[in-house]
């Protein structure tokens, strides 16, 4: 049980990183320039690590709304493959945070790929990262 929390934590924060990555690229060079403005380190720090706080909120909500009942059906199949995972994740990824803008009452326009491309990839590697994971304990 422990290796599975591990591995669970593991794929939830190389997903973390991979949705948040393209935006805190995008922030650090307003951040450099607020930082040389004299403005306050703490405050600019905060801008670059939002993105790691709402990736990880997505990605950990997805992987246990979505991802762990996958797995329980998937292992009670003889379907489970690691590409599986994989796929899923990416097609989820894409998907939530569409879902999410038209739940919160926002119209599907360009802010829709401006999330749902980052989410796509969390979404890939978290499910990548898993289902290695997955085949390597079905190896056992």
């Amino acid at each position: 049980m422990t290796h599975a929390l591990i591995a669970f934590a593991r794929a939830v924060g190389w997903g973390t990183l991979a949705g948040a990555a393209p935006y805190m690229a995008l922030l650090l060079g307003p951040m450099l320039f607020s930082l040389w403005d004299g403005q306050d380190p703490l405050s600019a720090s905060m801008l670059v690590l939002f993105p790691l706080v709402l990736s990880g909120a997505f990605v950990l909500g997805s992987a246990l709304l979505f991802g762990l009942p996958l797995t329980f059906f998937l292992s009670e199949s003889a379907h489970e493959h690691g590409g599986t995972y994989a796929m899923t994740g990416a097609v989820l990824g894409l998907l939530v945070p569409v879902a999410v803008l038209v739940w919160m009452g926002g119209g599907v326009g360009s802010e829709v790929l401006f999330l749902s491309l980052p989410g796509c990839f969390a979404g890939l590697v978290t499910g990548t990262s898993w289902g290695r994971w997955r085949e390597a304990q079905r190896a056992l």
